[in-house]
């Protein structure tokens, strides 16, 4: 084998590994919007939280492309929407944090 040819194999073997890691970086960013969008969307609903969370769960199975289906289990996606559901609620409990904050520094000042 010449090195050109180990050269070209290697890079063949890059662009795949590369073109894998991209795609998984597209449909993780895809899931975590649809997530997100999803848990907005079921705050609308008078559900309680389990309700709430088979409905996020649901939309989420439309998106995620049919040849991935099988090697993702619904504890994951529910796992996948508990976390971001935590981590939009730390970032509104920060927020109105920090307007109480402000707002008590306006009256103060």
């Amino acid at each position: 084998m010449s090195v050109g040819e180990i050269v070209s194999i290697v890079l063949a073997v890059l662009v795949v590994v590369f073109g894998f890691v991209s795609y998984y970086f597209y449909i993780r960013n895809k899931i975590q919007q649809a997530i997100a969008s999803g848990i907005d969307n079921a705050e609308e609903l008078e559900q309680i939280g389990e309700e709430k969370m088979a409905v996020v769960i649901s939309a989420l199975k439309q998106i995620i492309p049919a040849i991935v289906r099988p090697f993702i289990s619904d504890s994951l996606l529910e796992s996948l929407v508990q976390s971001v559901f935590d981590s939009m609620k730390a970032f509104a409990e920060k927020r109105v944090q920090k307007d109480l904050q402000e707002e008590t520094q306006n009256e103060e000042g």
